[in-house]
């Protein structure tokens, strides 16, 4: 399963708008597989299931259109407490 999160300089979450480049973590069995960095979600070639954003105002209807899961990270940053939150079911999932 792949989970594309747009990040910062710092590899944190942060909104789209601000967002520098795109991590897809690979998760396999319940752990964090891979990472990988891009700076362009064009140059993204992994299929993905689901985005994470920082709130459902980001612009998300493309991924809609794409049949890509959106999650919502009410607090979480870094890559590994989103992926933790995911395991967990914790993340909010946008359904409209």
């Amino acid at each position: 399963m792949n989970i594309l999160i747009p990040i910062n300089d710092e590899k944190n979450l942060c909104s789209m708008e601000e967002n520098n480049s795109w991590a897809v973590a690979t998760l396999d069995e319940g752990q964090i597989k891979n990472i990988s960095f891009y700076t362009s979600k064009n140059d993204i070639i992994e299929f993905t299931e689901y985005i994470v954003v920082i709130s459902k105002e980001e612009f998300i209807s493309d991924f809609f259109l794409e049949g890509i899961g959106i999650l919502i990270a009410p607090t979480q940053r870094s890559i590994e407490d989103i992926i933790e939150a995911y395991m967990f079911k914790e993340l909010h999932e946008v359904t409209s």
